[in-house]
C-alpha cells in the first residue's frame, strides 16, 4: 500500500510541475487583473495586523475589492504573492495555489479510485484528469474555477469517507472552504442531499449517518464566515447582496455552432456539446464505456459510491441544461464534473483492457488514452481555449462549428513578440487592456507601447491596434478600417490556422 501511495504523490507533484511550466506562456486574463490585485489587498490585511474591513472587504459589487466573489483562493494567491513572486515571478506566485490544487485534486481522483476500483484504474483515472488540456489551463490561472473543482471533490470524498467515521468533521470544513471559494458550491448540498436520502431508504434508517449532515450544517457556515472578513460587519446583508449578484448575474456574449449568445434562452445542449468538444476523445470513449460498466456492477458499497459521482456531475452540469443560466466560459463552469468524467475513464479502460486477456493489454492502453491526452495538451499550447477536441476536428474544426475561439483576452500575449520588433507607439489593446499594464511591467514589452484608451476614442489615438476575434468583437474591426484607412492586418495570430488576434498598423 505504501507503494501505491507514493504514485498518488508522484502523479499530484507532476500535476503541480506540468501546470506551472504550463502557465509560463499563458496570456494573463482580465479577469485574473482583478483577482491578483484583491489578493494582495487580502494578504496584506492578514498579514499585517488586520485593519478597517470595509476598506479592504466592502465596497460595491464588481469594485476593486472583488466582494462579489468569495476571498480564499485569493486568500492564498496573494499570501503566495507575498512568498514566493521571487521564485515564479509575479504572475507565477499568484497563480501557484491553484496549480497546487490541482495537484490534489489528481491525487483525491487517484486515492479514491485506488480505493473503490483498483490501482490500475486508478493510474488512468488520475492521468485522464492531468492531461485534460481545458483543465491544465484553468488550473494554470489565478482564478477560481481550477480550486472550485478540488474543493468540490474534495467535499465528495470528505462525505463519502464520512459516512463510516464516527465524528466527520472533515466534510463540513472542506465544504466551507469551497462556498470560500466560488458561489456554485451551493449546488452541492443538492447533490449530497439526494445521495444521503436513498443510501438512508435502502437502510431502512431515516437519521443513518446522521453526523454527517450536522458536519455540512454548522462546519460549513462557520468556515465560509470565518473565511470571509466581509461577512463579519453585516453577515446577513452582505450574504444576500453575494446571492443577489450571481442570481441576477449579467449574460455575456458567446459563441457556439456559429451563433453569438448573450441572453437567455440559450440551446439546452450547450454543456453536452461542449464537454464532447473539450474531453480528449480517448477520454471520453473509455468514460462512457465505464459509465455503461457501472451500470452492469457497481460497487458492493452500501455507500453508493457510483450514485455519489454520477450525482456530483449533475449538480455541476445540470444548471446549465436549463437554458437560463448565465454561460460565457463554457466548460470552466462544470469543471466539478471533470473527476466523475475521469474515474468512468479509468474503470472503462482498464476494463476494455482486461477484456482482452493479454498479460501487456493493460498498460499499453492505459498508455495510449494517456499519450492521446498529453497530444491535445501540447497542441493546444498555449492557446487551449482556442482547441478542441479529435471530435471536433480540433482548432480548424471548432473553428468551422462556429464554437468559441477563446475569452478573457488571454491570446494577446501572443502578439508581443511581434510589437516588440515595432517603433513605439500606442496601443489600442481591445480586450487585453487590463493586463496590458501588466505586460510592461513584466518586461515583455517597453514602455512605449502604452494602452491608448477604450472603443473609437482608444483607436483614434493609436497607433497600433489589436482585435481578439471572438464573433461580437466584429465591429473592432470595422472601427479599425474606418480609422486607419486600411483593411489589412501587418500580423495575424494563429492557432493551428485558425486566426486568434490581429494586429493593425496606421499606416
Amino acid at each position: 500500500m505504501k507503494r501505491e501511495r507514493l504514485v498518488g504523490l508522484a502523479l499530484a507533484v507532476i500535476t503541480v510541475v506540468a501546470v506551472m511550466i504550463n502557465q509560463r506562456d499563458v496570456g494573463i486574463a482580465r479577469d485574473e487583473v482583478v483577482y491578483m490585485s484583491a489578493a494582495t489587498s487580502y494578504a496584506h490585511w492578514w498579514l499585517g495586523g488586520f485593519g478597517p474591513i470595509e476598506k479592504t472587504w466592502g465596497g460595491p459589487m464588481g469594485g476593486g475589492n472583488n466582494p462579489e466573489h468569495p476571498p480564499f483562493v485569493k486568500e492564498l494567491e496573494g499570501i503566495s504573492h507575498a512568498l514566493f513572486s521571487g521564485v515564479f515571478g509575479e504572475v507565477g506566485a499568484y497563480r501557484f495555489p491553484s496549480a497546487v490544487l490541482h495537484g490534489v485534486c489528481v491525487w483525491l481522483v487517484y486515492s479514491f479510485t485506488l480505493e473503490l476500483w483498483g490501482f490500475a484504474e486508478a493510474i488512468l483515472a488520475a492521468l485522464a484528469l492531468l492531461l485534460l488540456p481545458r483543465a491544465l489551463f484553468h488550473a494554470g490561472l489565478a482564478a477560481f474555477d481550477a480550486p472550485i473543482m478540488t474543493l468540490w471533490f474534495a467535499t465528495v470524498v470528505a462525505y463519502y469517507r464520512g459516512l463510516t467515521r464516527t465524528w466527520p468533521w472533515q466534510v463540513g470544513v472542506v465544504w466551507g472552504l469551497a462556498l470560500a471559494t466560488k458561489h456554485t458550491a451551493l449546488l452541492l448540498p443538492f447533490a449530497l442531499g439526494l445521495h444521503y436520502a436513498v443510501i438512508a431508504w435502502r437502510a431502512k434508517q431515516p437519521l443513518v449517518h446522521w453526523r454527517v449532515l450536522v458536519s455540512l450544517a454548522v462546519l460549513g457556515p462557520l468556515v465560509f464566515f470565518a473565511l470571509w472578513p466581509n461577512l463579519w460587519t453585516a453577515p446577513i446583508a452582505h450574504t444576500q447582496a453575494w446571492l443577489a449578484f450571481h442570481m441576477h448575474h449579467v449574460h455575456y456574449n458567446f459563441e457556439y455552432l456559429g451563433t453569438n449568445w448573450n441572453a437567455p434562452r440559450f440551446p439546452w445542449h450547450v454543456p453536452l456539446v461542449t464537454t464532447l468538444f473539450t474531453v480528449p476523445t480517448a477520454t471520453l470513449a473509455a468514460a462512457l464505456t465505464g459509465a455503461a460498466v457501472w451500470t452492469r456492477k457497481r460497487p458492493a458499497d452500501p455507500r453508493s459510491p457510483v450514485l455519489l459521482l454520477a450525482l456530483s456531475a449533475a449538480a455541476s452540469i445540470g444548471p446549465f441544461f436549463l437554458g437560463t443560466t448565465p454561460i460565457f466560459g463554457a466548460e470552466k463552469h462544470w469543471m466539478p464534473a471533470l473527476p466523475t468524467i475521469c474515474i468512468a475513464a479509468g474503470v472503462g479502460g482498464i476494463w476494455a483492457a482486461r477484456q482482452l486477456k493479454h498479460r501487456l493489454a493493460v498498460p499499453v492502453l492505459t498508455a495510449c488514452i494517456a499519450l492521446a491526452g498529453a497530444t491535445e495538451v501540447i497542441m493546444s499550447h498555449p492557446y487551449a481555449l482556442t482547441w478542441y477536441s479529435a471530435l471536433a476536428g480540433g482548432a480548424p474544426g471548432g473553428a468551422d462549428l462556429g464554437m468559441n475561439r477563446q475569452f478573457w483576452g488571454v491570446s494577446a500575449r501572443g502578439v508581443l513578440p511581434f510589437l516588440r520588433a515595432q517603433p513605439p507607439g500606442p496601443v489600442y489593446s481591445h480586450d487585453a487592456s487590463p493586463a496590458w499594464g501588466w505586460y510592461i511591467k513584466q518586461g515583455l514589452l517597453p514602455g512605449g507601447f502604452r494602452d491608448s484608451g477604450h472603443e473609437d476614442q482608444g483607436v483614434r489615438a493609436s497607433t497600433y491596434a489589436i482585435v481578439i476575434h471572438e464573433k461580437h468583437f466584429n465591429r473592432h474591426d470595422y472601427m479599425i478600417w474606418q480609422s486607419y484607412g486600411t483593411v489589412r492586418p501587418v500580423f495575424v495570430l494563429r492557432a493551428h490556422g485558425v486566426p486568434i488576434v490581429s494586429v493593425y498598423k496606421r499606416p
